[in-house]
This record gives structure tokens, sequence and C-alpha cells, in this order.
């Protein structure tokens, strides 16, 4: 059993990896065990901090105020301003437990600065728990590494100092400081996976092996070195295959210099690139479809869907493409001689000045019209041209239909990308 300055070592070593430029520490507090523990080492330890417990009431179920209300009386105890935050899910959701989680992070996400620190009272057994759920949900590497001890959040960081301590030593301490908490009756409901693992699975886990805590925490520790060498690589692989575009703001992937890498490395890159750009990792059997048509003929034109995205092939790049509601465009906008053109459905804004230097034409006062290939459009007289000069430009047939088209004196001059 840990022993109270063994908490509060662990406490020390974080505080001590923290930047000097952090200001705040921010603590999840739930009103649980686990944080109203942290929160006493929070306030107990002996250099200033200042501390802003935010509490997050999910509307979930009857007592869900009667939890809030005890996470006030807490702060008040400590004399500390607490942030309270309602989120008011619907219980009958699907993934309730992700969609909370996920709601509870874009929260802290958006409010925190570089000078805060946030801190959750995640546990040993809750690694064990996020281990095994992700073992049976068939993620990759990345998730086999279990919850991460400290990341970055949004322009913040994130740690969790109790994340190597047991629950029975975290409940050994609030009871050898008569702490009080409040017991979430939700944790009870084996309706959700992890309390089902919580409460059916790892006891007896623990009973035919007691020393799981310490192999959990090996498993992880080589994961997270496997994991940092995928990326290593990944990067270098990166290197090698990225394609800067012109007319992209995200780096391609040229398909010939990727059909080089292994079939594992390929994979591995993909992976790498998605992660990236900030975009959830495909499914494996969509990655592994993904792979198959890129290796298979060389004029094939793959589109994997991705959570909120799609990979596409153009010539003979890979692309990342946002899966977007469709812009309300007009057919045709025009200057009418004016300086500036504002497009808000594009976020568009454009000097005639800039549109002339792009066409390396001169302004002799001719009229400015920006035109759209719309749907249900009949053929324009300018298609033939126009194809060319989108393929000239190698404009992705997905972006050909927002790309404007310039016209002088109802002339077509070119297009503005």
């Amino acid at each position: 059993m840990k022993s109270n300055s063994g908490l509060s070592i662990q406490l020390e070593n974080c505080l001590g990896s923290i930047s000097a430029e952090i200001e705040r520490v921010v603590l999840a507090f739930s009103g649980g065990v686990d944080s109203c523990v942290l929160m006493h080492l929070l306030n107990a330890h002996p250099a200033p901090l200042k501390i802003l417990p935010w509490h997050i009431n999910h509307g979930l179920q009857a007592v869900a105020d009667e939890m809030e209300a005890f996470c006030r009386s807490v702060a008040d105890r400590y004399k500390l301003d607490i942030e309270v935050s309602h989120l008011n899910l619907d219980p009958d959701m699907a993934n309730l437990e992700s969609e909370a989680r996920k709601a509870r992070y874009a929260l802290f996400e958006q409010a925190l600065t570089p000078t805060d620190c946030l801190m959750t009272a995640h546990h040993a057994e809750d690694q064990a728990e996020t281990l095994l759920l992700n073992i049976l949900r068939g993620s990759g590497s990345s998730g086999l590494r279990g919850i991460a001890y400290r990341r970055t959040i949004g322009s913040s960081i994130l740690v969790r100092p109790l994340l190597e301590i047991s629950r029975a030593d975290i409940l050994a301490y609030a009871q050898r400081h008569r702490l009080k908490w409040y017991d979430d009756p939700s944790n009870k409901s084996q309706r959700f996976n992890r309390n089902y693992l919580r409460h059916q699975v790892i006891p007896k886990i623990k009973n035919r092996w007691p020393g799981y805590l310490e192999s959990i925490r090996s498993v992880i520790t080589i994961q997270a070195e496997t994991q940092q060498v995928l990326e290593e690589l990944g990067a270098q692989d990166y290197q090698q295959v990225r394609y800067q575009s012109e007319t992209e703001s995200r780096d391609l992937l040229c398909r010939n210099t990727f059909q080089q890498l292994s079939y594992s490395r390929q994979k591995n890159l993909i992976r790498y690139w998605l992660k990236k750009y900030d975009c959830a990792s495909l499914p494996q059997s969509r990655l592994n479809e993904l792979i198959r048509q890129l290796n298979s003929r060389t004029d094939s034109m793959p589109v994997v869907s991705g959570s909120g995205y799609e990979i596409r092939v153009y010539n003979q790049c890979l692309y990342i493409v946002y899966k977007n509601s469709q812009v309300p465009l007009r057919a045709g906008y025009e200057f009418n001689h004016s300086a500036r053109l504002n497009i808000k459905e594009l976020d568009l804004k454009l000097e005639r000045k800039s549109i002339f230097l792009r066409l390396n034409q001169k302004d002799s006062g001719q009229s400015i019209k920006l035109k759209f290939r719309l749907k249900n459009q009949g053929p324009s007289p300018d298609s033939h041209r126009l194809k060319r000069l989108f393929q000239k430009h190698k404009i992705p047939p997905w972006k050909r239909p927002v790309t404007p088209q310039v016209y002088l004196d109802d002339e077509l001059a070119g297009l503005w990308f």
C-alpha cells in the first residue's frame, strides 16, 4: 500500500514535470473518492497553487444536481471558486460513455489556456479497464498504450498524477484523512461496458492473477515504446511519400512512392498521415480495403470513408477530403467595378488588382464575374476549355464545383484557387 507520503511524492513528481509557465491547475472534479483525494493532495501541497475545480453536470440521472451541490460544498470548504458546466445529454443516446467523455474534453479544450494545467484523478484500475476495453474493441497499437500519463489538450496540457496508484491506496488515503466523497450511483450500472469489466471481469482476473496491475503496466510501457518507434518510422516514410500541392493546405501522398513501401509500412503511414491532420483512424477493414485498392490497378480511384472525412485519389495522389456540408452558391458573382468582392459562402475576399496579377493581364476597366459549376446546370459553352484548365491546374473533381471561374467582359480568363 502506498504511504501517505507515497501519494504526495507522485503528485510532487507530476508538478515538478510541469512548465514554470503554468499558473493554474484545473481539476476535473466529479466529487468521487478519486477526485476528492486529488483535491486534498493539491490543497495540502506546500507550494502555493492556484486551483480551480471544474464539475461537469451531465444531467443523466436524478441525483445529478445533488452531486453538483456536493462538489460546490467541497470547493467552499477549501475556499475555492468552482466552475460548473451542464451538458444535459440524452441518456438514451448510443455510445453514451464515449459521447459524454468527448463532450467533457471538448469543454476543457475550448476553455483552457496555455497557462493552465488540467488534472484528472484516473488511477491504476482505470488504466487496466481502458486497456481491456481497447483490446475488446479491436484497437490498434496506439490504443494498447492505455491512458496517457501526460498529453496536450488544445493549447494546454493534461496530466494524471494518480495513474500508477491503486484504487485501494486511494481509498485508504481518503479514510485516513476522513475525507467525504459522493458515490455516483451510475458506477454500479452494468449497462456501461467499463462498469461491467469493473464489477464482473476484473475481480476474477485479480483473484487469479493478484499482480495483474503490474503486468498491465509493463505491457503499456512496452506498447508505448513500440508505438513511438512506429511513429518515428511513419514520420520518415511520410517525408519520402508526401507531396506538397499548390492548391491544397494539407500534404498529399504520392501513390507511386507509397506503393514501394511494404504492406505494413503502408498501413502505418496512413495512420500517421491521418493523425497528423487530426483525423480519426480508419477501421481495420476499411484500411485494408484502401491498401488493397491502392496496390491494384494504377487507374483505380478508391474512395474510403472515415469519421468526418474521405480518402480519395486523383492524379496519382492521395487526398484527405473533409465531409463538409454543401455550400449554397449562386451561379455568378460580379465585381461591379468595385475594388473588392466578398463571397461569404466560401469565406473568400478578393481584390480586383489581385485577380489581374494572377491572370497576368492589364486592368483596362473590364467587368469581372466569378462563376461556379452548379448541379442541374446545362452545359457551358466553355466546358472544354474549363476541363483543360481544371486538368492543367490539377483541380480534383470534388473541388471543381467550388473553384471560381474568372470571366473578364464575359470571356473565360482563368481560375481562382
